[in-house]
């Protein structure tokens, strides 16, 4: 496909239409995907989302995510040829895994384990983390009850100890080969 006829091709005009391109920013979520790209080698076109501009809520954007976040992709070669938009870290990264049959295991139990750490960050150590980083950055200056934030650090300390349980056992995470697991 070398014209890619999508509403966000008027604000971030491709380059080169015949490669995924990536709506991003340097975030946690952000860098996933662009790790995740550079490791499988898949070319990729980048474009910067900035929220200070409130890109992320224009209309040409909203039409490529409508959850208003980052990271987002328009893959030209998608499914059956045609082209697909993803957003969500997660779902891109094992979308990428499955279009290139790189960064998961074949074998089912393996590949189960690494969908399990996938979800275990997107759904605990991400979310957790990052509003941690809110009390501690922001939202704890002004507040003299202190539980959310303590809260909230208990329980990254308690999700890194389950990773760093795993690590005590073998170099990555899922299993005994590098996988989305250790990107996410």
């Amino acid at each position: 496909m070398t014209d890619l006829l999508h509403p966000i091709m008027q604000r971030w005009p491709a380059k080169d239409p015949s490669v995924l391109q990536l709506y991003s920013l340097p975030t946690p979520n952000g860098i996933k995907v662009s790790a995740m790209l550079e490791e499988i080698g898949l070319p990729y076109e980048a474009h910067k989302v900035s929220f200070a501009d409130n890109d992320q809520m224009t209309a040409e954007f909203l039409a490529l995510n409508p959850n208003n976040k980052i990271p987002a992709i328009l893959d030209p070669s998608g499914p059956d040829g045609q082209p697909i938009a993803l957003w969500e870290s997660g779902a891109i990264l094992l979308y990428l895994a499955e279009k290139t049959g790189q960064l998961m295991p074949s074998d089912p139990a393996e590949h189960w384990q690494t969908v399990q750490w996938l979800m275990f960050q997107m759904g605990g150590v991400g979310p957790m983390s990052g509003q941690l980083g809110f009390f501690y950055k922001l939202g704890g200056k002004d507040f003299e009850d202190k539980r959310p934030r303590d809260r909230y650090k208990d329980e990254v300390k308690r999700l890194l100890g389950v990773m760093d349980g795993a690590l005590s056992k073998r170099e990555y995470l899922a299993t005994e080969e590098y996988t989305i697991a250790d990107i996410a």
